[in-house]
């Protein structure tokens, strides 16, 4: 089978700066902090549970449907389709110059977050989720004579499940969470074809009527990942002379959001995730299976309605960031992978449905 039909996603390692933020008053040092580890972590995350980040066994943060108003990933259901404009893009094979191009993507995502059993201080739940990718290469410039780069549309899926355990216990009478998530990844089609291990302890810190404040650290067991511990910081404040929300949820993203009418928000930010894509391929390059990887930052600006008491629609839309791109063969990682891609951002636009509480 021709090699395009392993590259159908490129990306970029650049680290976009987060988007500026209206400080009102703003007096707890800690958020610049949060603003000078946002690019080493943003680069780091790949494959990352949210329920390493907001175990269901913290039982000090709010009620359950407020926290899933603001992390979309806590909701219990959730469908969208994302749309990206074309963008250029180039391809090392082996640390050689090997092809470049032209991408679009179109991606379809869905997740089911079961309701969490729980029992003296320990909770217990899953999260299943689907991805469809369909990419189109053209405009292909090929630099290697001896492989060949050729314009293709390729349609993949990927399934995941997670079991998210968590416990609240405290350390010097101090509350503690610790949590661990298990993960499998497949095509569909083969067995599980990875499996990731995250696992989390937090440090509530903070826990005001407008504000929350909670630290801790990520370990992460996955090839794919940069590094393999990373650090968790979650921010909230609200300002009560604005109306704005300050989201800083590192890892995985920092927002700036402002209820505009009754159940009615918009936001801006930059937000963070990760995907994979499986294939099995037996020519001169690649022999058996392998995983292409990213971490894709969006950055712009998001509506949200919430109707039906628990159903909310999402639309947004801004530039998306590849911050890495990178093929992995069996038995390879992050530092030693045969193919890696850049690709200039692209603009992009989405459209959801979420549950938020059953």
């Amino acid at each position: 089978m021709p090699l395009a039909l392993i590259l159908n996603q490129t990306g970029c390692f650049r680290i976009n700066k987060p988007l500026p933020i209206i400080y009102d008053h703003m007096k707890m040092p800690v958020l610049f902090l949060c603003f000078l580890l946002l690019p080493c972590t943003m680069q780091a995350q790949n494959m990352i549970s949210m329920s390493s980040l907001h175990p269901g066994a913290d039982t000090i943060s709010a009620n359950m449907k407020e926290l899933a108003i603001r992390y979309p990933g806590l909701r219990k259901f959730g469908i969208s389709a994302s749309g990206f404009g074309y963008s250029d893009f180039d391809v090392k094979l082996d640390d050689r110059d090997f092809a470049s191009g032209k991408i679009k993507t179109r991606r379809i995502s869905t997740f089911f977050n079961t309701p969490a059993i729980k029992w003296k201080g320990n909770s217990l739940s899953a999260g299943i989720y689907y991805t469809y990718t369909s990419t189109r290469i053209k405009d292909i410039s090929n630099k290697l004579p001896e492989a060949e780069l050729t314009p293709v549309t390729t349609d993949r899926s990927t399934f995941d499940l997670a079991i998210n355990y968590s416990r609240s216990d405290k350390i010097f009478d101090h509350p503690v969470v610790y949590s661990l998530v298990v993960r499998g990844i497949t095509d569909g089609v083969n067995s599980f074809r990875r499996l990731n291990l995250n696992g989390s302890i937090n440090l509530p810190l903070k826990k005001t009527g407008n504000t929350t404040f909670s630290v801790g650290l990520l370990a992460l067991i996955d090839p794919s990942s940069p590094i393999p511990v990373e650090p968790i910081i979650n921010y909230y404040h609200k300002f009560i002379s604005s109306g704005l929300e300050l989201i800083v949820d590192i890892p995985t993203g920092v927002n700036l959001k402002k209820e505009i009418a009754r159940n009615a928000w918009v936001s801006v930010g930059s937000n963070q995730r990760s995907y994979t894509i499986f294939y099995d391929r037996h020519n001169t390059f690649l022999d058996g299976k392998v995983s292409y990887n990213t971490i894709e930052l969006k950055s712009g600006a998001a509506f949200e309605l919430l109707f039906a008491k628990n159903v909310m629609l999402t639309l947004d839309g801004g530039l998306n960031s590849f911050l890495s791109a990178r093929l992995f063969k069996d038995g390879e990682n992050y530092n030693n992978a045969s193919i890696i891609s850049s690709n200039k951002n692209a603009p992009y636009v989405n459209v959801g449905l979420s549950l938020v509480s059953f």
